[in-house]
């Protein structure tokens, strides 16, 4: 008995073996000719890609992350370069007011300009320290340490800041062009004419001295440093005429001046050797 049923079992098995051949011979001579399997890899490809798209995207998310990531750095310090090289193009192309104004001074003050490129400059930050509420004094970073000294000329973007007045190992102290007492010479850039300059305390506001009543000054005239005061190079912005009062009982014209400096709002400056 078990014996029958050990050959009925062999024999179902010669039959499925032989069937699945026939299947398999006959798809293989079927997609041969009818390219079933291509036409099958096709559409299931469909199916397939979203489930690669899937297994993908964390590594695809990873990437972004650290490309954005990389791109913002790199944005960032490039932002960091141009401001800073923007800030001390500033500082050199004050003399241009001079320049446009004056064709019989061109040369010399392009030679200065030139002289300028190949000095000195060191960007310091403002301390935010207040002296005094009575002081035209600001506080910068940079000291002995840096090889500042007094008498140093300090700028912003924007024009003349003032002078180093006290130098400690690591910060220094800037005296304010609009300190009450504190003069420089100027030059009228339209004219040509030497003006001397005052602070007068308030960092909005200079003085314009002895200018005679029948001086050639407008208002709007800008004023940059003559460099004959041995205090300050030739060439920066010092400030623009705001207000003149003519009173004919007076000697002398009373001349307001507004600094081209924003002087203590800054955040950097510059200072020059």
């Amino acid at each position: 008995m078990k014996n029958n049923l050990h050959f009925r079992q062999s024999h179902i098995v010669s039959i499925k073996l032989i069937l699945f051949l026939v299947i398999s011979i006959s798809s293989l001579i079927a997609d041969k000719d009818l390219q079933f399997s291509n036409y099958i890899r096709s559409n299931s490809s469909y199916l397939i890609k979203p489930i690669y798209a899937i297994a993908e995207a964390p590594s695809k998310i990873l990437n972004t992350i650290s490309i954005y990531i990389d791109t913002k750095e790199n944005l960032i310090n490039k932002n960091k370069d141009l401001e800073k090289k923007v800030f001390l193009q500033s500082g050199i192309i004050q003399k241009i007011p001079a320049i446009k104004s004056e064709n019989s001074r061109l040369k010399k003050l392009l030679n200065s300009s030139d002289s300028m490129l190949t000095s000195k400059i060191l960007i310091a930050e403002l301390i935010k320290v207040n002296l005094s509420p009575f002081s035209n004094k600001v506080v910068i970073d940079k000291g002995e340490k840096s090889n500042l000294y007094s008498g140093q000329t300090v700028i912003d973007s924007e024009g003349l800041l003032g002078q180093i007045s006290e130098v400690n190992k690591d910060f220094s102290i800037v005296t304010l062009i609009s300190d009450p007492g504190h003069a420089l010479l100027a030059v009228n850039a339209r004219t040509g004419k030497r003006i001397m300059i005052s602070g007068t305390g308030d960092n909005r506001n200079l003085k314009a001295k002895y200018i005679s009543l029948n001086e050639d000054v407008i208002e709007g005239d800008i004023l940059i440093t003559s460099g004959l005061d041995n205090i300050f190079p030739e060439g920066y912005l010092i400030g623009t005429i705001s207000k003149i009062n003519k009173k004919i009982n007076d000697n002398f014209l009373k001349v307001n001046v507004t600094p081209s400096s924003s002087l203590t709002s800054n955040r950097e400056v510059m200072v020059l050797w």
